[in-house]
């Protein structure tokens, strides 16, 4: 599934927006739905939600859903997505009735996974929630890519990241200097190659 993530994470930095993507299987695995950051965007672009700052990857994948009647159990779908979700994200998800979380970068600043047990109401459903390392390494070289962005750094997001992942960090700033940037955003360089490179520059 990782493949499928990191394009649309591809697809987000393309369109000038933040690299997360989500995807949504069903019990058998298949994917179903799609989503990807669409914040900075004038255009759908296939996605329903865009252009506002409650644009997120999750909250597309989950409205990109075709409707579920109502008694389908939806306990056994699986939302994967590159960063952590946000408080308003986690609290869509909760609410869909899907009960299998599985995220990649921490978001040490709007990450809403610890809201989960905090209340009554978000007590009461079990949810499992799984980190996936190789997501996590993805998304975070991803994030260092946006160090010209000033978005980025706003309530204090750029110093949280640069201090919990320094390595990705440098790693993604070896790979704009190598051109793996640009090719990137020429499209000329597609999600199973980037996974491919930055697993070889983590192992080197």
């Amino acid at each position: 599934m990782e493949i499928e993530v990191v394009e649309l994470c591809l697809e987000s930095l393309r369109s000038g927006c933040f690299p997360v993507g989500s995807v949504i299987t069903n019990a058998e695995g298949q994917i179903i739905s799609k989503g990807r950051n669409t914040i900075h965007e004038s255009e759908p672009k296939g996605y329903p939600v865009f252009g506002n700052s409650i644009a997120h990857a999750e909250l597309n994948a989950l409205v990109s859903m075709k409707r579920i009647p109502d008694d389908l159990d939806v306990s056994d779908y699986v939302i994967y997505t590159s960063m952590e979700p946000c408080v308003m994200c986690f609290g869509a998800i909760y609410m869909s009735g899907i009960k299998n979380v599985v995220y990649g970068m921490k978001d040490g600043v709007g990450g809403g996974l610890n809201l989960y047990g905090l209340t009554q109401y978000y007590s009461r459903k079990k949810i499992n929630i799984c980190q996936n390392k190789k997501l996590e390494k993805i998304q975070a070289v991803l994030v260092g890519f946006l160090c010209d962005k000033s978005y980025v750094q706003r309530a204090g997001f750029w110093q949280t990241y640069i201090s919990m992942y320094p390595a990705e960090y440098s790693i993604a700033e070896q790979l704009r200097e190598s051109g793996v940037y640009d090719k990137i955003m020429a499209n000329e360089l597609g999600a199973a190659q980037f996974i491919d490179i930055v697993e070889r520059s983590t192992r080197g």
